[in-house]
């Protein structure tokens, strides 16, 4: 904290009063600290800035879409590893996607999948890293990426778990069995309860909100959208000017 605002106070002030001999680091510590450095206003702005919320992006797709995986890989991946570490972006992935359930005489529920029995399967093995990562984003999300980056996701799986921290077994008899399933029914009301409803995937959701514009600006380029959506100060991957290579977004 301290480090940073003296980085922020050096790069965003020009000129700091004569009678401050106090290093930056402390100058927001009091208003009369502030004021006799010349720097009250911008403690202002720093201090608002700081209590300002990440952006929340919730991702619902399923496993083999096309359009999902070049999203999550040319877009999402490359965003998440460029704010990780500011951490002005929260995010959530939910796989499901346009698949169908109907529920068994059993209580178990029957899934259909936009591009067959095979997606089913891959949105199941999704949902169990989810799950056994605790929903926490940056430990599955890597995952994830490893297997829609692959050229095979479901084959692919048993690989990419076994790069992290999670027991394969676990996951695919997770996979296998009714955790799975009820895990799996638990992203379908999730994807259900969109408002507006889904029409299509990839579908973005950004702080609770979903438009046609919001959607094309993120699916175009997901760091600009988010470094403007975000409210405080722009950290300096906000400011490089980097830009993802533009692919035509499909969406399904």
């Amino acid at each position: 904290m301290k480090i940073y605002v003296a980085i922020a106070f050096i790069s965003l002030v020009g000129c700091v009063s004569a009678q401050c001999n106090i290093p930056p680091q402390y100058w927001c510590d009091s208003l009369s600290v502030a004021q006799k450095c010349g720097v009250e206003s911008a403690c202002r702005e720093f201090l608002n800035a700081e209590a300002a919320e990440p952006v929340n992006i919730e991702l619902y797709f399923e496993s083999l879409c096309p359009g999902c995986r070049q999203f999550i890989t040319t877009q999402l991946y490359p965003t998440w590893m460029s704010l990780k570490e500011s951490g002005i972006m929260a995010a959530s992935m939910v796989p499901y996607g346009n698949a169908k359930e109907v529920q068994l005489s059993s209580g178990l529920w029957n899934y259909t999948c936009q591009h067959g029995a095979e997606e089913c399967v891959g949105n199941l093995i999704e949902n169990c890293i989810i799950h056994y990562s605790e929903d926490k984003f940056d430990t599955y999300f890597p995952i994830l990426y490893c297997m829609e980056d692959a050229s095979d996701p479901i084959k692919a799986a048993e690989m990419c778990v076994k790069k992290s921290d999670l027991d394969w077994d676990q996951i695919h008899t997770c996979s296998k069995g009714e955790q799975g399933n009820h895990l799996m029914h638990k992203s379908a009301m999730k994807t259900e309860a969109l408002d507006p409803a889904h029409k299509y995937v990839p579908w973005i959701v950004a702080n609770g909100k979903h438009t046609e514009g919001m959607q094309q600006e993120a699916q175009g380029n997901l760091l600009k959208f988010v470094c403007d959506t975000y409210t405080g100060a722009k950290p300096k991957e906000c400011q490089s000017g980097i830009k993802f290579k533009q692919i035509v977004s499909f969406r399904e």
